[in-house]
C-alpha cells in the first residue's frame, strides 16, 4: 500500500492508501517479498505450474561476429 502525503506548515495529511501492486493468491510465510536496496523494486515469491525451458547462448560473441545466430 502507499499514500502521497500533502505537508503543511502545522500539519501533515495523508491521502487514502492505495495498492501498489497485488500479491499472487496462496503465499507463505511472513515475507513473501523483499524491496531493493534501492528502494525502486520488489522481488516477490511466485510459484508457477508452467515449466519453460532454459536456453543458454554459449559464445554468443562469435555469433555476433558472424552477423546472426546460428541454425539451431
Amino acid at each position: 500500500m502507499a499514500v502521497t502525503v500533502k505537508l503543511g506548515l502545522r500539519s501533515v495529511e495523508p491521502s487514502l492508501p492505495r495498492e501498489l501492486f497485488a500479491l499472487p493468491n496462496g503465499l507463505t510465510g511472513l515475507g513473501p517479498f523483499e524491496v531493493a536496496a534501492d528502494g525502486q523494486r520488489f522481488l516477490v515469491q511466485v510459484t508457477t505450474d508452467k515449466i519453460e525451458p532454459l536456453i543458454a547462448i554459449v559464445n554468443w560473441p562469435a555469433l555476433l561476429k558472424k552477423g546472426g545466430a546460428a541454425a539451431q
